[in-house]
């Protein structure tokens, strides 16, 4: 049970009369790569948001490290206390597909920010920590610039600097290149890759196909609010259902 990071069980989200999500159930190693694919519209998103609590789910149960975020409850979906959701919103941290960096803080500033703010990291730490992480990143040179002084690529790698930063169990990434030309998707795709070498669990929302199949634990594809096929990627490319190989043959052509 314990090197289960995340627990995800018959998740549902509702929008007035449209279901986004149907019944999702999921659960992630320690040290697992997930990537979830599928259509534009199928839910991909709003997982994420759910699973990291940025939207409220309607139904169903999440779980992070054995300790319940949210449950069912006489039909309703019941949180946490605060003092205990606070506590396991730090497991997790979540890379944006827009970056969503602070435009008037230096890159060091968008990164130590939330060490010292929020999880009261002594300052003198948290800057050794982000300059660290900017040297992982190839970012060194980079601590005093502001973000619109960043190429996409740069300020994507930041971003994903200051969601380490906080040193979390879990990354999730929603589409992390989606806003990147083809040269700079290859610099962020690189920098998963190095993650995942060192064995960081993620979920990784993507429509890179390739770098899924390349990079993947397991594939998840989604669509209509639902889990319709899910396996390693060797299961997914070579035996996919009917519809998950009209998907992938629209990327593949």
């Amino acid at each position: 049970m314990e090197d289960k990071v995340l627990s995800i069980d018959h998740m549902k989200k509702v929008y007035g009369d449209l279901v986004v999500l149907k019944d999702i159930s999921l659960s992630v190693k320690k040290g697992e790569v997930v990537s979830v694919i599928g259509p534009s519209g199928s839910g991909k998103s709003t997982l994420l948001r759910c699973a990291t609590m940025l939207e409220k789910m309607d139904g169903g149960e999440l779980t992070y490290l054995g300790e319940r975020a949210a449950y069912e409850e006489n039909g309703k979906c019941v949180y946490a206390p605060k003092a205990d959701l606070k506590r396991i919103r730090k497991h997790y941290g979540l890379v944006f597909q827009n970056f969503n960096l602070f435009p008037h803080y230096t890159v060091l500033k968008n990164i130590m920010d939330a060490p010292v703010c929020v999880d009261r990291v002594p300052r003198q730490e948290a800057r050794e920590r982000a300059i660290s992480l900017l040297g992982q990143l190839g970012l060194e040179d980079k601590m005093n610039v502001y973000p619109y002084q960043l190429s996409g690529g740069q300020q994507q790698r930041v971003s994903i600097a200051r969601a380490l930063a906080l040193q979390p169990e879990i990354l999730f990434f929603d589409e992390p290149t989606s806003a990147l030309d083809p040269e700079l998707t290859g610099e962020v795709l690189r920098v998963i890759r190095e993650l995942a070498a060192q064995h960081m669990t993620m979920i990784i929302v993507t429509h890179e196909m390739q770098f899924a199949r390349e990079l993947s634990d397991r594939i998840i594809f989604m669509e209509q609010g639902i889990i319709q096929q899910q396996g390693t990627p060797e299961e997914i490319f070579t035996a996919p259902n009917a519809r998950v190989r009209e998907f992938i043959g629209k990327f593949a052509g």
